[in-house]
């Protein structure tokens, strides 16, 4: 028989794990499209990284201006659209980035007929949103070959990166922006990759923004947000073959589509997750000529905030001594 003290020893057992579980704390996470971008997200919480600060994070589908609206007004705690979000910090939102897992991965994509950028002219580009990252891109890709948006090419806003990729392979728009895997899988099946991104620009890709008014109140809870996702960031790179599965798992890939964006992703991996205050600079005035807003006097600072992610990485290097 189980004696009087191991039964209330089992009680006590129970009632502080329940307590613990009922102040587990809901964090929301916006993303606007399921990529491989979104991994990270799903896998670190799969693995648990996230309860170990007692946070049950919420990943809800979002648009990336309404997720910039949600974090203004606290419904959403943090948001995986760095770009998008950025864009808005720099018309005054009082939204900050504080992560970036990756360089971008934003690729000009084609229907199979077109071998150049330059063909391109009097055709259409898939977007996802006005506004966003992949309108940012787009624009920029095109200038750099010397075709001048909504002019010489109409940029179609489409949706997320599925609805771009099968547009696209239905013939419905000549080209769009895409990221992986969907890049992959439209090359796969015979589309042209026709451009990186990442060869004229950089800028705070996908990663982790949130509210200011989060990161002053609740650094925290910030912080332990950022350490789940560098810890995943981390694992990946290490554990190749496992990540493989997960992607194949999460994005219904094939073998073959998973390990290929899994060694995209990792290529594209931040080891500071943060950019250079040069590249912030960049991505601000391109920014406001892409937007013909007029120019100010924002810096780095007031878009971007790496002190966060400095603290974790310093520390996760020093664990792993």
């Amino acid at each position: 028989m189980v004696s009087f003290a191991m039964k209330t020893f089992l009680i006590v057992i129970l009632v502080l794990g329940s307590l613990h579980d009922a102040q587990a704390r809901d964090a929301v996470i916006g993303y606007s499209g399921r990529t491989i971008a979104e991994m990270p997200f799903a896998w670190a919480s799969r693995k648990g990284y996230f309860k170990e600060a007692n946070l049950d994070v919420k990943m809800i589908y979002m648009s990336t201006s309404i997720a910039a609206k949600g974090l203004m007004s606290g419904d959403v705690d943090y948001s995986a659209a760095m770009g998008g979000t950025l864009r808005a910090a720099i018309a005054g939102a009082p939204v900050i980035g504080v992560y970036s897992m990756f360089k971008a991965q934003m690729y000009l994509v084609s229907q199979a007929k077109y071998k150049t950028v330059a063909e391109l002219k009097g055709k259409t580009v898939g977007i996802s949103v006005f506004g966003g990252a992949y309108d940012l891109a787009a624009r920029l890709i095109l200038k750099h070959h010397g075709l001048e948006a909504e002019k010489q090419v109409t940029l179609l806003q489409i949706g997320d990166s599925r609805t771009l990729y099968s547009a696209l392979m239905s013939g419905t728009i000549d080209s769009a922006i895409l990221g992986p895997p969907y890049d992959i899988k439209a090359e796969l099946e015979g589309a042209n990759r026709l451009f990186d991104s990442s060869e004229i620009f950089d800028m705070p890709f996908s990663g982790l923004a949130t509210s200011k008014k989060k990161l002053q109140q609740d650094r925290a809870e910030v912080k332990a947000i950022v350490r789940g996702l560098e810890r995943i960031r981390r694992y990946i790179a290490a554990n190749r073959a496992e990540a493989e599965a997960f992607a194949k798992q999460f994005l219904n890939l094939t073998d073959k589509e998973a390990r290929l964006s899994i060694v995209q992703m990792v290529k594209s991996f931040r080891d500071t997750g943060r950019t250079t205050d040069e590249a912030v600079v960049d991505f601000i005035e391109t920014t406001l000529r892409s937007t013909k807003q007029k120019a100010g006097t924002i810096k780095p600072s007031d878009i971007v905030d790496w002190s966060v992610t400095t603290e974790v990485v310093r520390e996760l290097d020093r664990e792993k001594k």
